[in-house]
Formats: structure tokens, sequence, C-alpha cells
């Protein structure tokens, strides 16, 4: 029979030991020592001035000085003046309450409980606030999750993440959900091409763009909308880049969302309505459109929207094609030039005849042809005080030699400006 414990080495009483207590007394003290252990440091190579009954240390010094010579690497405790040391075992734990951390002795060292759990390696699974399962094997529940650089070790100030799959026809996939249904996949689906999948349901999947790897070129996959015309055609909520507009409708505005593009496509003779602020169009007039015309239209932040570009499917010049013939009128030809004509009648000599609208740069000159009233009379048309706003026209007539102030005759003009 041994005199001592096998894991904390207790003194045993032996069978008809006297002074039973003395034994007794000093296995309450290893115990008191012991259990529980709490020490107050571990880096001292010597004892502290002015110890207190009961204070342990840890002396993990190889040579330790004074009173703690011959002590290296055991657990020490002050009682009754006297530094008494006990040798640690594999898996004894003592709480360092300089450093506020745990340390375990592995059978030749004391090492960091804190230090340990950072260099966590291999865990088959993590939770964190949750369960983690055969599939997701982390699993993390959280308002928030942030990885940054690392500035303690110290880093280079990069941040990478890298997800790595086998093959190119396997993925590499963000998954955003909604109530644990898929509503967006982003990353390598089935191929090296990245790209994004959207669904309204977590089942049927639409491919939103695709950039290529080997060609950087992207795409923009999507449908064509069809919305028929009215008054407030909205192009926001169409959902989809391209749009095609059916019916006859005057289109006074696109809606008001804000920050959009859209392709759009006539199927018919629907109007859209020239507005500055809600609808502004190329030629600053309305446009008539026709079967397979398209045209860009964007939106600012304020929802207000502009055409950035018709094209007529005929190829006809959009200033020239949305014009008709009538009596007074203008058209902005390709080139920037503008034409304006009109029907002069008036009862007096002198006529003043505005353009509608006035050139936004200058008019560059004026020509005009009087309508003759009757065979014996020479009537002519002289064009003065030409601005870019209009001009005066002055009609004569000459019978017999004298000539006179012509009134009530017609005058046709034609205004060249930019």
């Amino acid at each position: 029979m041994t005199d001592a414990t096998p894991r904390l080495g207790l003194p045993l009483i032996a069978a008809s030991q006297a002074q039973k207590h003395v034994t007794h007394n000093e296995a309450l003290g290893l115990l008191d020592a012991l259990v529980q252990l709490a020490c107050l440091d571990k880096d001292l190579t010597a004892p502290p001035q002015n110890p207190a009954d009961g204070d342990r240390y840890l002396v993990v010094a190889s040579n330790p000085g004074g009173a703690w010579a011959g002590l290296a690497g055991q657990v020490v405790r002050y009682a009754d003046g006297v530094w008494i040391g006990a040798v640690p075992r594999a898996g004894w734990f003592a709480y360092l309450i300089d450093e506020a951390d745990l340390y375990v002795f592995d059978g030749s060292a004391w090492g960091s409980f804190r230090r340990t759990l950072t260099a966590i390696q291999s865990v088959s699974r993590l939770g964190i606030n949750t369960g983690a399962d055969v599939t997701n094997r982390l699993a993390v529940k959280s308002d928030a999750a942030l990885l940054t650089w690392d500035d303690a070790t110290p880093g280079s100030g990069d941040m990478r993440m890298s997800v790595n799959k086998q093959a190119a026809s396997r993925d590499a996939v963000l998954i955003l959900q909604t109530g644990y249904s898929a509503r967006a996949l982003l990353g390598l689906l089935g191929s090296d091409d990245f790209s994004l999948k959207v669904s309204p349901d977590g089942s049927a999947f639409a491919t939103a763009l695709t950039a290529s790897a080997a060609k950087g070129g992207i795409d923009f996959a999507s449908t064509e909308t069809v919305l028929a015309s009215a008054a407030t055609t909205d192009l926001g909520s169409s959902g989809t880049r391209r749009v095609l507009v059916t019916g006859t409708a005057r289109i006074t505005r696109f809606g008001t969302g804000a920050d959009r593009e859209r392709l759009l496509r006539f199927a018919g003779a629907a109007t859209l309505v020239h507005d500055a602020e809600q609808l502004a169009l190329p030629t600053r007039a309305d446009i008539v459109t026709a079967a397979d015309d398209t045209c860009l239209a964007t939106s600012d932040g304020a929802g207000r929207w502009r055409v950035r570009h018709y094209q007529r499917a005929d190829g006809t010049p959009l200033a020239l094609g949305t014009q008709a013939l009538a009596p007074a009128g203008y058209a902005r030809l390709a080139n920037g030039l503008i034409l304006h004509w009109g029907l002069a009648t008036s009862t007096d000599a002198d006529v003043s005849v505005s353009f509608a609208p006035a050139f936004p740069s200058a008019c560059l000159g004026v020509w005009a042809q009087p309508v003759a009233r009757d065979a014996g009379t020479l009537y002519a048309s002289q064009v003065s005080d030409v601005t870019a706003a209009g001009f005066t026209l002055r009609n004569r007539r000459t019978t017999g030699g004298t000539v006179t102030g012509a009134g009530t005759i017609s005058t046709y003009w034609l205004g060249l400006g930019s």
C-alpha cells in the first residue's frame, strides 16, 4: 500500500500511526491548495516579497531562485512561512488571476487555454448561436457578420474570401434567400462564366446577366415585356430592360421610376407627347410611332424620362418623318438645321410673323412668295427685321407703274435657321 493518493499526492494515514492529525491536516492543506486551483502569477523566477498565507503560483522558470530553488515546474503554495510544491499531472487546470486566462498542463508544460481556442483546426461542425448539421457544417445566426483585414499580425491590408469548386461544371455560388427559399444566385453556375439568376419562388430562375470568363463581355439576358400604351405607360414597373409598347394611345409620361433605362419597341401608331419636364423627346415635338420603331429612354433621380435616341424602322430621319405637310409648321433636319414655313394673310401691307417655336440660335434667312390675285397687277413681298423669333413681311403691288401697299393677299414664306 502506498502512502499517498495517485492523483493529488495526498498523504494517507497509516495503520496505528501516531499523531494522525498531522497527516490528516497535511492532506486538507493540499486539497485547499490544489482544488479549484487559482494562481496569482506564473512569470516570477523567485518568491515575491511578503506573501500571504495560502498564496499559490505556477513556477515555470527552469531555474527559480530563493525558496523556490528545486521547485521548477511545480505548483507552489505559501503556508506557515514555508513554500511547499506540488508536482502537476497531465490534465490539471489552473486559473491565472493576473492574465484572466485558464492554463492546462499537458504533462510537460502549461499551455494557455485561450491560445488553444484561437488555433482550433479540423472541426467537423461549428454552429454560432445555432446548430450546424451534415449539410451546413458552418452555421451562423446573427444580425450581421464582419470579415475585415488583419491589422494585428500585421497583415497586408487586403481582405480576400475564396469560394472554390471542383470543376467548371460545378457551382461556386452565393445564394440569397427569403424564408429559406432562394431568390437570387450569384457566382459561377455550372460554368466559369459569372452570372446572376433571380427567382420569384425559388424553383424557376431567370438569368439576369452573364459575364464571359473568356472575353469579359457582359450580356443582359432579359425578356421583352409587353405594355399597352396609355397616358401613363409605366416603364419602371415592367421589370425588364426591353419593352414592347402596343396600342395607339397618347403617351404623356413613362411613370415615375427613378434612374431606369429601357429599350422600347413599338407595335403601332401610338403618340409620344413632348413635355420638357415629364417626357422630353429628341425633336422637342410629338412623335407618332410606327410598327417596329425603337427608342432608348432613361429616367433621372426624380423619375423624369428622356428619349435619348429614336430610330424609325424604315430609316426615315426623325424630324422629317414626324411632320405632316400643313399650311404652317416646322421640321428639324438630321444635320441640325430647322425649317419653318407658313402662309401669311392680312389686310395690312406690313405683316408681323412669329416663328413657333423660335430658332434656338438664329434665323439664317427668310424667303417669301405672294399669291397673285389678278392678271393686271404685279405683287411683291419684302422681308425685313429678321430675328430668331420672327420677321416683318412687307407686301406691295404695282398697277400701271404705280406702287402701293398690298393688303388682303396671301404670301407663302420659308425660314431656315438653327
